[in-house]
């Protein structure tokens, strides 16, 4: 019986074939946002869920410009016996450098890796646990490995007694140390986006560096008491007189739990819209099939029968929603792979979040059983008749869920608008003189490693001896986005600071990438010369300086005023630009003469760099067009995420208002007819339909527009003046209504001008 009923099922939504694999489309892609937004939530409260997490704080220094501590300042909570205080952690930021791992075989491996430096408390207060016993490091020359980073180095051996060496010490500590024994290994946690390579002893970070401290408060002590205890140690820090102060950690952060909500809540609002049109698509076909369902009612069919018959059609397309959804997150997780900097990038476990995805399809499929009881236990309570005939609940059930669908579309077809217009005013239109070929044919080779710094010279040699390589250029930053978070002070003429951007690079900047300059490009580096952008240009004219300007407290001699790429002022953030022609180099970019293949010329540069570079170091190659794994390139992925969520629900909406308008017009058609025998025009038959669907949409739209407005206006207001007056909001209630008025006015048409006789003789 089960098997006839997955059969008679599987035809009647293949006799719907678009509408089935559209509802399923929309179904999987809230169940990919709900289950990723879930797996990520569950992830950071296990990370929360530490030991004694009611009594874990933070350690501050109260200095408004910085609130960390200083390596040199450790010691000061070192040496003393804090009453209130248990477990003193410290833990430096992710950094890197490059090393040699010295295996069991006496082979040289050199690995670039991401390190912390920590003391002995670190592992037990993050609940990391040893694999090789309880040492550890408690020396400056001892370091702890991740198990990732020990598999990667060593594979299946034991590493503790190895060495690993340091290739440039002075880049990691001030002190000889340079060789450091292995004494143990960490076990890999699932998800954290700060994971470290190697562990070192705290000790060994170089003096300016920041450390963040925590610990657990004492039982039978508040905070209040540990902060009276912690302001009798003082310092002096620059001109300020500084002391430690205790807070809560995160999980009392009150402003990040409701950062998660709303992730969760936005995420719900996906799933849920899906959801809504996946099942008032099953229930329409259900009351479609009314006649189907008495017939079967008279030959004795049970209640039960008519249920299973129901679910079996939403377990057909539920599953085909569910492998939709596992394919489409493996697309997911493949571009934010792509897109976001693997310094970012946090490690995914694909079988958790399998896990979680089984568990939102389980729970889905008990749900949507819950929701289709109502109809069929109505069937117990009415009369076959009543039953084909009544059509009053199911025209409100409709506009309730058409609603609330159209609100959420709204919502965040509103949300894509805003968002966009916030991107336009932060980043502006980005200004490059390069054509989209001649970006194809630059490429920029980041120099990365201690030994390609070795080698830097032969590999720019084999490079620079392509036929193809027509000009080279030597930048300190990425042009694409490092230049924009390198700042120098500028004091104005009424004294107040601000900040300006800048980047160095070799004098042939403007001649490489086609910048139009105002001024005489020198021929060398050069100290004390300075370029200023058009903007700043403007600031200092304001401010009536000319020839010299001093930024940091040096002065520069302007050389000339160019045309700055990309966007200068990041929601007033700098009031312009600066390009210093120097030596300090860390990206080269190479231009190929035009027509030739840029895949084979990225081929031809990494080649080259193989073979000074090993495998086991990476490589950072790319074209100029390329801008993936850069702040750019993540923020485009953002707005095309948020674009592709406004255009399925806009689809789901679509749908859901064409498949109400269609039932509406077929169980309506007598009455039309009876209208337009007594006296109706066409255009009082369009307004009978037009005026419902209008009233829900204003409806929708009154509550929609004030959560998108108050939730962009929420962002800080130096980046939302775009979104202060009520232009856009105009154009979004417009906008709507025009793509709810082509959805129906096919429909609409086709009833203004049927035949009532053809009606009633069909009747």
């Amino acid at each position: 019986m089960i098997i006839h009923y997955l059969k008679i099922s599987l035809r009647n939504l293949l006799k719907y074939k678009t509408h089935s694999l559209i509802s399923a489309i929309c179904l999987a892609v809230g169940i990919v946002c709900y289950t990723l937004v879930c797996f990520f939530i569950q992830e950071i409260n296990k990370q929360e869920d530490l030991p004694n997490s009611e009594r874990r704080v933070r350690i501050e220094v109260n200095q408004r410009q910085s609130s960390f501590f200083r390596a040199k300042e450790i010691q000061r909570l070192v040496e003393q016996s804090i009453m209130g205080l248990e477990c003193l952690t410290i833990q430096s930021y992710n950094n890197s450098t490059e090393i040699e791992v010295i295996d069991n075989d006496q082979r040289n491996l050199p690995f670039l890796i991401k390190y912390r430096g920590v003391n002995g408390n670190f592992f037990s207060y993050n609940a990391r646990n040893l694999l090789y016993g309880n040492q550890l490091p408690d020396a400056p020359d001892e370091v702890v490995l991740s198990q990732k980073f020990a598999r990667k180095a060593y594979g299946t051996a034991n590493p503790i007694g190895t060495i690993i060496h340091l290739s440039d010490p002075k880049y990691i500590a001030e002190n000889s140390i340079q060789d450091f024994k292995v004494v143990n290994v960490v076990e890999e946690e699932d998800l954290q986006s700060s994971k470290a390579d190697c562990y070192f002893f705290y000790e060994i970070i170089p003096n300016d560096e920041a450390l963040s401290v925590g610990g657990y408060l004492s039982p039978k002590t508040d905070i209040e008491t540990l902060n009276k205890t912690l302001q009798s140690i003082r310092w002096q820090r620059d001109e300020d007189t500084v002391h430690p102060v205790a807070k809560f950690t995160q999980r009392h952060d009150s402003t990040f739990e409701i950062v998660k909500l709303l992730v969760l809540f936005i995420a719900s609002l996906i799933l849920i819209s899906g959801l809504i049109n996946f099942l008032k698509f099953i229930i329409q076909m259900f009351y479609n099939r009314q006649r189907e369902v008495a017939l079967r009612k008279c030959m004795g069919s049970e209640i039960k029968g008519l249920f299973l018959l129901l679910f079996a059609e939403i377990f057909w397309m539920m599953s085909v929603a569910f492998l939709l959804s596992l394919a489409l997150t493996e697309i997911m997780i493949s571009l934010a792979e792509i897109y976001i900097p693997n310094r970012d990038m946090p490690d995914l476990s694909i079988s958790a979040i399998y896990a979680v995805q089984l568990q939102i399809y389980l729970a889905l499929l008990v749900v949507c059983m819950l929701v289709i009881w109502f109809p069929i236990r109505r069937l117990r309570q009415v009369s076959i008749i009543s039953q084909i005939n009544n059509n009053h609940s199911r025209h409100i059930f409709r506009s309730v869920m058409m609603w609330l669908q159209l609100s959420i579309s709204i919502f965040f077809v509103g949300s894509t608008l805003g968002i966009n217009m916030v991107w336009h005013e932060i980043f502006g239109e980005a200004y490059s003189p390069l054509t989209s070929k001649e970006e194809k044919n630059i490429i920029a080779l980041n120099v990365n490693s201690q030994r390609m710094w070795q080698n830097l010279n032969p590999i720019l040699t084999d490079i620079q001896a392509l036929p193809e390589c027509t000009e080279t250029l030597a930048m300190m930053h990425n042009i694409q986005q490092d230049g924009q978070f390198f700042m120098h002070t500028y004091k104005k003429a009424d004294q107040s600071e601000a900040m300006i951007a800048f980047t160095e690079g070799s004098p042939n900047y403007f001649k490489f990438l086609n910048i139009p300059l105002q001024g005489k490009e020198i021929s060398e580096a050069s100290e004390g010369v300075i370029y200023v952008s058009e903007s700043f240009k403007l600031q200092l004219d304001k401010d009536s300086v000319q020839g010299m300007v001093e930024l940091n407290n040096q002065n520069y001699r302007i050389a000339g005023t160019y045309k700055a790429l990309y966007k200068e002022s990041q929601g007033g953030l700098t009031i312009g630009s600066a390009f210093f022609p120097g030596n300090r180099f860390r990206t080269f970019y190479f231009k190929f003469a035009p027509g030739t293949n840029p895949d084979r010329n990225l081929r031809r540069i990494t080649d080259i760099c193989r073979n000074y570079i090993p495998i086991t170091l990476p490589l950072e190659v790319r074209s100029l067009a390329d801008n993936k794994q850069t702040v750019m390139g993540s923020m485009y992925m953002t707005q095309v995420g948020m674009t592709i969520l406004a255009v399925v629900s806009v689809l789901l909406v679509v749908l859901s208002i064409y498949s109400a308008i269609s039932m509406d017009t077929v169980s309506r058609q007598k009455e039309i007819a009876i209208r337009k025998i007594n006296g109706a025009t066409p255009w009082i038959i369009a307004g009978i339909f037009g005026k419902a669907y209008m009233m829900i949409f204003i409806l929708a739209f009154a509550v929609a527009y004030p959560l998108v407005r108050l939730m962009l206006l929420s962002i800080d207001d130096r980046s939302t003046r775009c979104i202060q007056s009520w232009d856009w909001g105009i154009v979004l209630f417009f906008s709507v209504a025009l793509m709810i008025f082509l959805t129906t006015a096919y429909k609409i048409y086709r009833i203004m001008h049927i035949n009532p006789a053809e009606i009633i003789k069909n009747e």
